[in-house]
């Protein structure tokens, strides 16, 4: 077969490259969205890995380095949460600002930068800084509160699974961060670990996200789900759906930024404290757990190396809760996954509340992993419906600002009952009236349906 083109002023034959060139050029360029989820996945992982992921595995190292006692340590994860949170209202504002890309390169860098300073630092007060205020900070700006955002605003009508997919970094973190830390730890010591840490995220994070990160599918003239150029925007019908509840900032938003609305007004919306402190009481279920699971174990007794296989009989389930539940909150009504999470939480407590055998306490892992995984997808999904992509990044952020002092005051909680009863059974009973709260807080939001959406 030959190709014979030719010039159309001259009639001369055209080579057979450039005829193909030209082509190329007119081709549309394949939907980024796949490779945000893949960017938005790898904050979560390392996000996750540099603040809770791995932060047992250097409590003992580092408490020995300084002469402390462990406690000292441990309430360095207290203040991990009070800087996550802290910071999330100030990153939602700077996203929804369509500052994506260079907020998450900087986060990256900060928190690279901190990591190779606490494993330089040679007193606690040094340590602390560079911990809580680079390490955690800079994950603030790269980890879960803008990842989340980037695929909410990449992906409508399958917003549930990507997100699903996205926050399943985080999940992976419970896992490869605490082995690979402590293989470090062992080989190496704790600064050395700590150091590797933080040359990784500079060297491979950094220029991931600054040079493939893009805040919304429009910058590049794409549309959410891969739609093409003239479909309706996402964001149209977000707004469409708000009619009489929202007022846009301008009278020509820019593409992706239909329905924006003013932060005040956002945070006059009772819907988004009812998510807040809904899905914030649930949330308080993996907070609490992570805190006590390994002496509680020990209680029950099983060694620590025997409570954590805990984790692992969580992790597939996790990640196929997430992937599954998020999935169908695309196409399904919010309220039935968000009944089913609680719920299977609650049995959760309820069975460590009765003292398992070992073979139903590694069920008990599957199982949790199973309820609390599709939380975050369907928080994600559910906030997205009620205030659109314009909107999500402050709404999440404000609403994880508010769900602070629930996740530090259920986590102090549980271990002053322990020390007050001698016993976690009294903290079981609580965590499923907290749960049970947060349930019956969720049954009050009206969702917009996915049509009405998206």
């Amino acid at each position: 077969m030959t190709v014979d083109a030719r010039d159309t002023t001259t009639g001369a034959a055209l080579p057979v490259a450039s005829v193909l060139h030209a082509d190329a050029e007119t081709r549309a360029p394949a939907f980024f969205g796949p490779r945000i989820v893949a960017l938005a996945a790898l904050a979560n992982l390392l996000s996750s890995a540099v603040t809770f992921g791995a932060f047992g595995n250097f409590i003992e190292p580092v408490s020995t380095a300084f002469g402390v006692p462990r406690s000292t340590i441990g309430f360095g994860a207290s203040f991990t949460v009070l800087a996550l949170g802290v910071a999330a209202p100030f990153v939602g504002r700077w996203l929804d600002q369509g500052r994506a890309r260079s907020m998450m390169a900087t986060g990256a860098a900060v928190t690279g930068i901190g990591l190779i300073l606490l494993s330089r630092a040679e007193q606690l007060w040094q340590a602390s800084v560079a911990f809580i205020g680079f390490v955690c900070l800079g994950a603030a700006v790269f980890g879960a509160v803008p990842s989340m955002a980037l695929t909410t605003n990449w992906y409508a009508r399958r917003r549930g699974l990507a997100l699903g997919l996205t926050v399943a970094g985080g999940t992976l973190a419970t896992f490869l961060a605490p082995v690979s830390a402590q293989a470090l730890i062992d080989a190496y010591g704790w600064r050395t670990a700590a150091g590797a840490f933080g040359v990784w995220t500079l060297l491979v994070a950094v220029p991931l996200f600054a040079l493939f990160v893009i805040g919304r599918p429009e910058e590049v003239d794409q549309r959410p789900d891969g739609d093409p150029p003239d479909a309706p925007r996402a964001g149209a019908s977000e707004a469409a759906a708000q009619v009489g509840e929202s007022r846009s900032l301008a009278s020509n938003p820019a593409p992706g930024l239909e329905g924006m609305r003013e932060t005040g007004e956002l945070a006059r919306d009772p819907r988004l404290w009812l998510l807040a402190f809904g899905f914030g009481l649930v949330m308080t279920s993996p907070i609490v757990l992570m805190g006590l699971l390994v002496e509680f174990g020990r209680d029950l007794g099983f060694s620590a190396q025997q409570s954590a296989v805990f984790f692992g009989a969580m992790v597939p389930f996790s990640l196929f809760g997430k992937v599954v539940i998020g999935g169908l909150a695309d196409v399904a009504p919010l309220k039935p996954s968000i009944v089913m999470i609680v719920l299977v939480n609650m049995l959760v407590w309820l069975i460590f509340f009765f003292e398992p055998s070992y073979p139903v306490f590694l069920a008990t892992g599957a199982l949790y992993g199973l309820g609390i995984g599709g939380a975050a997808p369907v928080h994600g999904v559910a906030t997205a419906r009620c205030f659109g992509r314009a909107n999500f990044g402050r709404a999440n952020g404000i609403g994880a600002m508010a769900a602070i002092p629930l996740l530090a005051g259920a986590s102090a909680l549980s271990h002053l009952l322990e020390g007050a009863t001698g016993s976690y059974a009294t903290g079981f009973l609580v965590q499923i009236g907290l749960l049970l709260t947060g349930g019956l807080l969720l049954a009050f939001v009206r969702f917009p349906s996915q049509a009405e959406s998206a």
